[in-house]
């Protein structure tokens, strides 16, 4: 794991005076904030804004944004940026992105294993997203996010991978960045 017992413990402290608290009941009906790259994660490390991945040939591209799902009814909402760039550091293309759905989400457990509020989570989410560039739709891509927190399985990175579908890229190694996702 990238993070520190100082560094959780700071974004701990950031988290619960930025965010409200959130008294919940388990019911099985689970809505989760996740956060990609954006304040208070920036604070925490050099590398932690924006999230970065690259694809094999090289390109890179830069994700922000923040959003919801409910795990129950399996949607999503969020916004965010994204900028790709070529392997020579080349802009290619930058816009927004937008979640229409999530496609799949399993929980690492929580963040209080690491010292974190109870509602702080690791685990893995698919979201479907649409990228634009200006108000123009360009891509349908699916957004992969990991978070580290809780009990994560071998292989797991903090992150998010963007595979951009019909484009014949997929940003699957991750490079840097940090997420969270948040028990509503």
């Amino acid at each position: 794991m990238r993070t520190t017992k100082g560094v959780l413990l700071l974004l701990s402290a950031l988290l619960l005076t930025v965010l409200p608290s959130t008294a919940f009941a388990d019911s099985g009906h689970k809505t989760y904030q996740y956060l990609l790259g954006v304040d208070p994660l920036c604070s925490l490390a050099p590398d932690a804004c924006p999230d970065v991945s690259s694809a094999p040939n090289g390109d890179m591209v830069a994700v922000a944004g923040m959003g919801t799902f409910d795990t129950r009814s399996m949607t999503a909402t969020g916004d965010g940026t994204f900028v790709h760039k070529m392997a020579d550091g080349t802009p290619r293309a930058s816009g927004t992105w937008h979640a229409t759905r999530l496609l799949a989400f399993h929980s690492f457990g929580s963040g209080s294993a690491q010292g974190l509020p109870s509602n702080f989570e690791g685990g893995l989410a698919l979201i479907q997203v649409t990228l634009k560039v200006g108000d123009t739709p360009v891509f349908n891509a699916v957004l992969k996010v990991g978070c580290e927190l809780g009990n994560p399985p071998g292989g797991i990175h903090e992150g998010i991978e963007l595979t951009v579908l019909g484009a014949g890229i997929n940003f699957n190694l991750n490079v840097s960045g940090f997420t969270l996702f948040i028990l509503q």
